[in-house]
């Protein structure tokens, strides 16, 4: 007799880096102590195909006994505040994470073509993930209108201390949306919209 569990990542996370993140590691965990194993995963899409969360799917034999390793290596692996383990019925069991979130949308369809032509976009990642903080930097997301950057750490409020002003001296940063969220909702999130030169 076996259960279904789902743990819910309330974070944008593309399903090859869902997998090299968070499956493989716990499917080893679980092999390796015979609790059970990853069976599959997926993601649940905004209006806009945004990735709101990432659901990985997991059978065990012994849930009292799974639960807590199945927590504590998602944790390890930077699952964010907020995170749910999942009955098949839809009960959440267990809530948990540590790190918070702040998404940087840059703006990409506004700005002056010379912004866009001069834009090297893999230095600005790498520019903001050193503000934000080692390992920060979990993906991208490329919508009609902005492209989004997520970074998760510790404290979002001092992630955005730390990439505000290396954001407000780039180009592309002007007109960006920047959503500092500690937790998995937006009620106790707050925007900044970055001022145009």
């Amino acid at each position: 007799m076996t259960t279904i569990l789902i743990a819910r990542l309330f974070e944008h996370i593309e399903p090859i880096n869902r997998g090299d993140r968070y499956e493989d590691p716990l499917d080893a965990v679980l092999r390796e102590r015979g609790l059970g194993e990853v069976t599959g995963g997926g993601s649940q899409l905004s209006e806009t195909g945004e990735i709101e969360c990432a659901d990985v799917e997991i059978q065990v034999a012994n849930p009292d006994a799974a639960i807590p390793v199945i927590v504590e290596c998602l944790e390890s692996a930077g699952a964010p505040a907020g995170s749910e383990l999942v009955s098949e019925s839809g009960a959440v069991l267990k809530v948990f994470g540590g790190r918070q979130s702040l998404a940087v949308y840059l703006d990409g369809a506004t700005l002056p073509d010379e912004v866009y032509a001069a834009l090297d976009f893999d230095a600005v990642v790498q520019q903001l993930t050193n503000a934000a903080g080692p390992d920060s930097y979990h993906g991208c997301w490329q919508g009609p209108a902005e492209t989004g950057l997520f970074f998760f750490g510790a404290g979002a409020e001092g992630m955005w201390a730390r990439v505000e002003p290396v954001l407000r001296g780039l180009p592309i940063g002007q007109n960006a949306r920047v959503v500092v969220r500690p937790g998995k909702g937006l009620t106790d999130a707050r925007t900044i919209r970055l001022p145009r030169q």
